[in-house]
């Protein structure tokens, strides 16, 4: 298959991603919203508030068209959008924020739950009034990670004609009329394009830290469970176990779908000089999976919880389920 038909596929991958995340996403809203009993109060913003993020990260996705090109030591990220190119622009550096914010917000869920097992007093910190930190906390890197891309990755006639030949091979594509960012770690004499490496530094640093929380939280959930667990109810502790379950499944959907698309994207303009590799990659493929991370993370959510499952028979399939109603949340429900 030739490169230009994978650039092209990639962009039906988009158009699908955005149909199956919005459609998963918005059953998951509304059922959680007007129909699950076992989820109050934080968690359960929480969770209406991740499956936004979703739609909102899948509905960029498909308006910006962003891509991505590795070729040896430089990183174009760029855009076939016909829109006005200042406006597209915009679009992908949000789209790459909303990137940050959806890691982001996947280590305070973690911390959340983390809490619940083994703290939960400190829990009251996300409730009331508190919940606007967490909801903002994940805006905070996203905001600083594309004002860093805005400031330290403009395009200019080095690295135009650096990726000409290359962006022409193999898209036909005249780079110069492309919205881009371009990242470029060493200058022609060899010396470090400083602008690039802290751009780097910053997107490497923002997603290894949010990704080491999600592991040291899982691990240390994992070590507590069984002490912890003993002090809740039989049916409390099956509650807890389900979304435990889930928690894990948030350790292996964003590792594969959102933290290893990263690495070569990411790592390529800074290795590949230093180890002698020629590079010529379309990592914006990678994108595809990225987009697929929202709709398998509110499908294993409503297959693992399985409040969600007798709800969609009932309602859906008219099979009478007994259900049990479950406070192991939080002592107190918040309604919406």
């Amino acid at each position: 298959m030739s490169a230009l038909t994978l650039f092209e596929l990639s962009h039906v991958f988009t158009i699908v991603e955005f149909f199956a995340s919005t459609f998963t996403n918005l059953i998951l809203i509304f059922l959680t919203a007007f129909y699950v009993k076992n989820l109050f109060g934080t968690y359960k913003r929480m969770v209406i508030y991740f499956s936004t993020l979703g739609i909102v990260f899948s509905a960029l996705e498909i308006t910006a068209k962003p891509f991505s090109h590795n070729y040896n030591g430089s990183l174009l990220y760029f855009s076939t959008s016909e829109l006005p190119e200042t406006f597209v622009s915009l679009l992908m550096s949000s789209w790459s924020a909303f990137y940050i914010i959806v890691v982001a917000f996947i280590a305070v869920q973690f911390v959340y739950r983390y809490l619940c097992l083994t703290n939960y007093n400190a829990t009251k910190k996300f409730d009331g009034v508190k919940t606007v930190f967490w909801i903002i906390y994940p805006l905070v890197p996203g905001a600083f990670y594309t004002i860093s891309m805005n400031f330290l990755c403009a395009a200019d006639e080095y690295s135009d004609s650096y990726v000409q030949a290359t962006i022409s091979k193999n898209y036909g594509l005249e780079v110069s009329k492309l919205p881009r960012y371009s990242m470029i770690a060493f200058s022609a004499d060899g010396s470090l394009r400083w602008n690039t490496v802290i751009y780097l530094i910053i997107g490497i640093s923002s997603i290894s830290f949010h990704y080491f929380i999600i592991i040291v939280c899982c691990y240390k959930m994992h070590i507590s469970m069984k002490i912890e667990l003993a002090k809740f109810s039989v049916k409390n502790q099956t509650l807890h176990r389900q979304f435990f379950k889930a928690l894990i499944v948030q350790i292996i959907g964003p590792t594969i779908f959102l933290i290893i698309p990263t690495i070569p994207i990411f790592f390529a303009p800074l290795l590949s000089p230093i180890l002698k590799i020629d590079v010529d990659w379309q990592t914006g493929n990678l994108f595809a999976l990225v987009g697929f991370n929202a709709p398998f993370d509110s499908i294993a959510f409503m297959l693992i919880v399985s409040e969600y499952k007798t709800i969609v028979k009932q309602k859906l399939c008219g099979v009478s389920v007994v259900s049990v109603v479950s406070t192991a949340i939080v002592t107190q429900p918040v309604l919406f």
